[in-house]
C-alpha cells in the first residue's frame, strides 16, 4: 500500500472559530509580531506554558545573531583557557584589552536581550537567572 505525504504528516491540524473581537487582536497581533496567523497561535501556545517565549520574527533572528556571538565568545574562551593550560598565555597586562573586549560584548548582548525581554515582563529573566544581583 502506498503511504501519501498527507498521510506522513505528523502535524494536527484544528480549525478555531473566533468572534470578531479575538479575530482583531489576533489580527493586531500578528501584525505586531509580524507573523501569520498559524505561527502566531503557535507561538502564543507555547508562551501559555512557558514553552518558550512569544517573541516577534524580528526578536527571534535578533537570538539567533546574539546566539552566534555567544558562540564566537565562547570559542574566544576556550581558546584562551587552552593557552593558558598550554603555558602559552601572555601576561594578564598584555591581554586586559581582549579581557575588555570580550567584557563589552558580553554586556551588549545582554543589554539587546533585557531589551527583548522587558516587554514580556520579568519572568523570562528571573528563569534565566539573569536579574541584577542575581548569579550569571
Amino acid at each position: 500500500m502506498d503511504t501519501s505525504a498527507a498521510q506522513k504528516d505528523t502535524r494536527k491540524r484544528s480549525r478555531i472559530d473566533i468572534g470578531p473581537e479575538a479575530g482583531a487582536l489576533l489580527d493586531e497581533a500578528c501584525k505586531v509580531f509580524q507573523l501569520d496567523r498559524a505561527e502566531m497561535l503557535r507561538r502564543i501556545i507555547r508562551a501559555s506554558l512557558d514553552v518558550g517565549p512569544a517573541l516577534s520574527a524580528e526578536n527571534s533572528r535578533t537570538v539567533a545573531a546574539l546566539a552566534s556571538q555567544v558562540r564566537m565568545v565562547g570559542r574566544n574562551l576556550s581558546q584562551l583557557l587552552h593557552a593558558i593550560h598550554c603555558g602559552d598565555a601572555v601576561p594578564m597586562e598584555a591581554a586586559l584589552p581582549i579581557w575588555e573586549a570580550l567584557d563589552g560584548r558580553v554586556k551588549a548582548v545582554d543589554a539587546e536581550l533585557t531589551a527583548m525581554t522587558i516587554a514580556h515582563g520579568l519572568k523570562l529573566r528571573k528563569a534565566a537567572h539573569l536579574l541584577d544581583g542575581e548569579g550569571a
